[in-house]
């Protein structure tokens, strides 16, 4: 349910904005068991995937990730595996909460339709800024979940 609302708030509030920029950003919404309400909005600048066996290629081509995320709790897996690729990502503050992400240097956070367009927006124009969040995201994820933090962790609870 919260990656449906976040695809329903953003396809029915954030994407008519970008529309308005003309700046011909297309969305890619991959996700299993999508359902009509999202394919709803299907359109050449909103593509609904749906499953994809291998997400790497679609990272590698993004050039921003979004998490419009409105409710949710605990690390947010897709925001981790966007950083992991290089993708700087626009985020709600639920999105990126409990995460040690900080906004303006791991991510962009916005809370609203507006801001959240204006953020993407932009994320997608400034190359400075981009690569800015790029190397915050990659630095993020070797910090706090890297393999080797993660045995750092595991070693620390199993010596006690």
């Amino acid at each position: 349910p919260p990656n449906v609302d976040a695809m329903l708030w953003f396809a029915g509030e954030v994407l008519p904005l970008l529309r308005q920029s003309q700046a011909g950003i297309r969305t890619t919404v991959i996700g299993s068991d999508v359902p009509d309400s999202v394919r709803h909005f299907a359109a050449e600048d909103f593509v609904v995937a749906g499953f994809v066996p291998d997400v790497e290629p679609l990272y590698n081509a993004a050039r921003i990730a979004i998490a419009p995320l409105r409710y949710g709790a605990g690390v947010k897996g897709k925001v981790n595996l966007a950083m992991q690729f290089g993708v700087p990502v626009v985020a709600t503050s639920c999105s990126i909460e409990g995460m040690n992400l900080a906004d303006g240097r791991d991510v962009l956070k916005a809370d609203s339709p507006r801001e959240f367009a204006d953020a993407v927006l932009r994320l997608y124009g400034d190359e400075a800024l981009w690569m800015k969040l790029r190397q915050g995201g990659i630095d993020n994820i070797a910090q706090w979940f890297s393999r080797a933090n993660a045995r750092r962790a595991l070693k620390n609870v199993l010596d006690l």
